[in-house]
């Protein structure tokens, strides 16, 4: 009997002793996830999602709801942002806190979570280390935006989800707390959705394989009751989701790359945004291999192994494949948009990598576990690494460019904002520096494209006859998107002269101009030379004109009817002396901005091509002169890539004397 006592009393002892390092382990993991998630988490400026974040969260209930109701993303992150912003005010530290937190509770959660599907205690402890060191989750958690909310509600959905599924009775309490963090899943981003759909697939299968006919039909009901009062509970948003989907132009038509989507998600669910490419994609393979073995691991293992196979091939796949479909049909895509689907591939390692059974401690799977653990940990912390350390990943430095600007503005100049719709950000940063957008738009609208009519309303509006302004920095953020051929820089150039500026800003460009006149900017298209030349007869060369600092301007228009399919025209130039000696062979490139192929422009737009005099006159400091330049188009969609003919049958066209002054 003593002996028997003995015994019991040594196992008790252990199994306290277990579970009290089972604890330590996991509080060890939410604090790392803390400490990380906090470390100079005000280090960073915000970049113009944040800004936007800012920007609404101080705004009114009706404001807000109205501005999401046009915007791409649902309120409830920003509610929550509101009431914390309220309490604890509007620093960047502020902002950002309550992501660190929802990364925070998502270690905890992954931990409860994977315990209940795995039994393992150790499992769940690594799946709140691989957690609290992804690179993915620590970028995120400093970010002022919904995507480690949405992260957490779906790990929170899931862990119920498993839990009602092993309930032997229904437990209306439980149902109740999925509607309510379904419903707020979906409140937080629209692609939650799909996630609740992965979950209920897992769910669905793992009743049927595990209970009789009546316990998983009457489980399966409640189920779709579930779903049934989500929407209902989501059905007054309904309204603004459509209308996103009809009017939501933050996008450019176009097919997706479904290869290169597909490879930005593996790396960002392995690297996270913060390893270089191509660094990320050779570690693509080591993490291949990792993820092989945990999932044969798993598989082997035919109890607790394919049952967390099942919920987390759900969990990772479902999202993925039904944001990528979603992405052919409307070209829009980023891999945050799945980042709710990162929790499965966790669980597969967190698994894979500790469900061992009853192997001894030290046999070659146990080696290779514990390697293949080590080589994980280590790739996290590589990547989290580029991200606190690396100045390449910073975000875009708003902050010190309001700080270097604000001493500078003189009172003769403003700032001309491109692109417009970064005011909320700009607002954050320099609300006491004026500003002139352009485009003055809200919300991106990538169909709203600056040209000369536009651009040279406006800036005559700002630098009007007794303004007292005659100067102005230009900032250009995303300039791609709605100034995709510089039209705004040229319209600076033909008004003042550019003076230089020493400071650069990661993300931002900006340049300082001076001596502006208003009627020197133009509402029309500045064309020097007429020469009308048709090419194909689908695009008219117009004409050209050459700067005074050299830049060579040449203006086109559609001929293709809208509706055909559209070539993807591009040029060359070669430049000679007004004497034929040669000077310089411009690359090939598209006849506007490389952002702005030809399927872009509208029927009678006149479009720009600006080529700077380094590129077609081959030198940073040209030689003044004149210069003539032979000019080639031809479709890069055009296996054989033939020369348009003009209509005369030339293939090329000499064009010039330009006289080059250089001032």
């Amino acid at each position: 009997m003593t002996a028997a006592f003995m015994a019991g009393a040594h196992t008790k002892t252990t199994a306290i002793v277990s579970l009290s390092s089972h604890r330590a382990r996991l509080l060890a993991a939410i604090l790392i996830a803390f400490g990380l998630t906090t470390f100079r988490l005000d280090f960073q400026s915000l970049w113009y999602d944040e800004g936007v974040t800012a920007f609404l969260a101080r705004q009114g209930p009706l404001a807000l709801t109205q501005w999401t109701a046009g915007d791409i993303q649902p309120p409830l992150y920003y509610y929550i942002a509101a009431g914390w912003g309220a309490l604890a005010g509007w620093s960047e530290w502020s902002l950002r806190f309550p992501s660190a937190w929802w990364v925070t509770l998502t270690t905890a959660l992954m931990a409860a979570l994977t315990l209940r599907l795995s039994a393992s205690r150790s499992a769940a402890a690594l799946a709140a280390l691989l957690t609290a060191l992804h690179p993915l989750l620590i970028y995120y958690g400093q970010e002022a935006r919904m995507y480690a909310q949405l992260t957490a509600l779906g790990v929170l959905a899931g862990y119920l989800l498993v839990r009602l599924a092993t309930a032997s009775a229904s437990s209306l309490y439980g149902w109740i707390a999925f509607v309510l963090v379904g419903a707020a899943a979906v409140y937080t981003h629209y692609f939650a959705v799909f996630l609740l759909v992965g979950l209920a697939l897992a769910f669905t299968v793992d009743v049927l394989v595990r209970e009789t006919r009546r316990p998983a039909v009457k489980k399966l009901r409640a189920l779709a009751l579930a779903g049934a009062a989500i929407l209902l509970l989501y059905a007054p948003w309904l309204g603004a989701l459509f209308g996103q989907l009809r009017n939501d132009r933050s996008y450019w038509e176009g097919a997706l790359k479904l290869q290169e989507a597909i490879a930005k998600v593996a790396v960002a669910f392995t690297s996270g945004e913060t390893v270089f490419e191509q660094t990320a994609l050779w570690l693509l393979g080591g993490y291949a291999a990792l993820t092989a073995i945990a999932v044969g691991r798993l598989w082997r293992r035919v109890d607790q192994g394919r049952r967390l196979l099942l919920y987390a091939g759900c969990w990772l796949l479902t999202p993925v494949i039904a944001v990528l479909t979603l992405a052919m049909t409307i070209p829009k895509f980023n891999a945050r948009y799945v980042m709710e689907a990162l929790p499965g591939l966790l669980l597969i390692w967190a698994g894979g990598f500790s469900l061992s059974g009853n192997t001894p401690a030290w046999t070659p799977w146990s080696t290779l576990r514990r390697a293949s653990t080590l080589l994980l940990l280590l790739g996290f912390v590589y990547g989290a690494a580029g991200w606190f350390f690396n100045p390449a990943f910073s975000k875009d430095q708003w902050r010190q460019l309001a700080e270097f600007l604000r001493p500078r503005l003189a009172e003769d100049e403003t700032v001309l904002l491109v692109s417009g719709h970064a005011w909320p950000v700009w607002e954050y940063y320099a609300p006491d520096l004026p500003v002139v957008r352009l485009p003055a738009l809200d919300i991106l609208d990538v169909d709203a494209v600056l040209d000369f009519p536009t651009t040279g309303a406006a800036l005559r509006r700002a630098f009007a006859e007794g303004s007292g302004l005659r100067g102005a920095w230009l900032v250009t953020w995303q300039a791609e998107v709605v100034d995709p051929n510089d039209v705004v820089p040229v319209q600076l150039e033909l008004s003042g002269r550019e003076k230089g500026q020493s400071a650069t800003f990661h993300g931002l460009g900006l340049r300082r101009f001076t001596g502006f006149r208003e009627h020197r900017f133009v509402v029309e298209p500045p064309i020097d030379v007429a020469v009308d030349l048709v090419f194909g007869n689908q695009v008219l060369l117009r004409g050209y004109k050459a700067m005074d600092n050299g830049d060579l301007l040449l203006f086109w228009e559609r001929l293709l009817p809208a509706g055909e399919p559209a070539p993807d025209l591009h040029m060359t130039l070669a430049t000679t002396t007004a004497a034929g000696v040669p000077v310089a062979t411009t690359p090939e490139r598209r006849l506007a901005g490389y952002t702005y192929p030809f399927a872009r422009w509208r029927s009678g737009e006149i479009v720009m091509s600006h080529v700077p005099a380094r590129t077609w006159l081959g030198a940073a400091e040209p030689t003044p002169g004149a210069y003539r330049f032979t000019l080639r188009v031809f479709d890069m969609n055009d296996p054989t890539a033939s020369p348009l003919p003009l209509a005369d049958g030339r293939t090329e066209v000499e064009l010039g004397p330009v006289e080059v002054t250089i001032e």
